[in-house]
């Protein structure tokens, strides 16, 4: 978003409008990273000829304030993660990305607010500290949209009176920015040459929003289906290997589980924990099958100190008879408020520990897409086997829940499998 201010100086001097704000957001890793460049605003500096030299300069006292805080983690973000560039505006603005050194353009007047903006200043855009006599003619010649400040030096004949200023801003993830809400806040001056005595001032704020990152990534078949229709299948069980990969991107500490759920059993409360029955082959037996006989193994483990093993996820092998280590937690409820199904505490979690903080408990921020010293790749990404074995009879052994009354009645049968991702506070 551009936004035009004009300013009119000597003898006589006004603003058209006194302060503008522009607005940017950041809610993947991909910008943390790279950045975002947007177009700030333009000035419009009017004078008589040869009558008032000026000069235009970024006032010192830049400063970057957190106004809303959306999480206590992380670090508040920096003045050094902001560049700014200043442009001659003749012609259709150009993008002129990317930054860098030996690219054009080179961020303009430091290139960086930190140290240069944070300590010091003022930073000339146009004149300098010295009585230079610039900028004394309206207009000049133009050939389209002119750097000024591509290294750090003060234009003293810039072309037209018309400039603009871009941001590009780098959040970065080597120390990880505290979610929230900031505003960056600079005064841009107009000071006459001679005297040096500021004419005008302009306040541009930009706000800067960075949000919780919480995603995760689910490449599964839409449905695992599990047919039993030869005798060995009930003895020695099916398995899905590989039936789905999660992948983790999180900016903030982060818990992942899996529960077991069913249409049945949310319509009562969990007073009902049983798959849905959608077809019956015959009238014998019972449709109350345990939601729980579904196992689940997880690789890798549970990366959080102390929380991979028996009781704690699902890393232990699956074992014929089943062991019991690998049912899936049950519960009711929906989003993060969940209530368990006895005989569950909603204990096993993929990564982190669900309901309990601190150290050893949660997982920290990171991403499966981008490599970091400080991260394990592989703590942000799970492959799921899932395995049923009903046994003969069809009474599914091993359930934590209540044995079954009796056998299963054939059928068909469908459950969810819910995986949740939470910030872990």
């Amino acid at each position: 978003m551009n936004n035009e201010i004009s300013l009119a100086i000597c003898p006589s001097a006004s603003f058209i409008k006194s302060d503008i704000t522009t607005s940017v957001s950041f809610d993947n890793f991909g910008d943390l990273i790279n950045g975002k460049i947007i177009n700030g605003f333009s000035i419009s500096v009017t004078a008589p000829d040869n009558t008032c030299p000026w000069d235009l300069y970024i006032a010192n006292g830049v400063t970057i304030t957190q106004i809303s805080q959306y999480s206590t983690q992380g670090v508040l973000l920096p003045l050094s993660s902001i560049n700014v560039r200043a442009f001659n505006l003749c012609a259709t603005p150009n993008q002129e990305y990317p930054f860098g050194a030996g690219l054009r353009p080179i961020p303009a007047i430091t290139g960086n607010f930190n140290p240069a903006f944070s300590v010091g200043g003022p930073h000339y855009i146009v004149g300098s500290a010295a009585v230079d006599g610039v900028l004394m003619d309206n207009n000049g010649a133009c050939s389209g949209l002119v750097e000024i400040n591509d290294d750090g030096t003060p234009s003293l004949n810039p072309t037209t009176k018309l400039f603009r200023y871009d941001f590009q801003i780098t959040p970065g993830i080597a120390a990880i920015i505290q979610p929230g809400l900031y505003r960056l806040d600079m005064n841009i001056t107009i000071a006459d040459d001679a005297t040096g005595a500021a004419l005008l001032s302009l306040l541009y704020s930009l706000n800067i929003e960075i949000q919780p990152i919480l995603q995760l990534q689910m490449n599964s078949p839409s449905q695992v289906d599990f047919n039993f229709s030869e005798i060995k299948n009930f003895t020695t069980g099916v398995t899905k290997y590989g039936a789905t990969k999660l992948n983790v991107n999180s900016s903030v500490n982060w818990d992942l589980m899996a529960i077991g759920t069913s249409t049945l059993n949310e319509g009562s409360s969990g007073a009902t924990p049983f798959w849905d029955n959608s077809v019956s082959y015959s009238t014998g037996g019972t449709v109350n099958i345990p939601l729980d006989v579904l196992e689940l193994s997880q690789s890798p483990a549970n990366p959080a100190a102390g929380q991979s093993g028996l009781g704690l996820d699902y890393s232990l092998a699956f074992t014929n008879p089943p062991s019991g280590n690998n049912n899936i937690e049950v519960a009711f409820g929906s989003g993060t408020s969940l209530t368990a199904v006895a005989p569950y505490v909603l204990g096993k979690t993929i990564a982190g520990n669900w309901g309990t903080s601190g150290a050893g408990n949660m997982m920290s921020p990171g991403s499966y897409l981008t490599i970091n010293a400080a991260w394990n790749r592989a703590d942000f990404s799970y492959v799921i086997n899932y395995r049923l074995i009903p046994g003969l009879p069809v009474l599914f052994p091993h359930t934590q829940m209540a044995a079954m009354a009796s056998y299963a009645r054939p059928g068909a049968y469908t459950m969810q499998v819910k995986y949740l991702l939470v910030e872990d506070l």
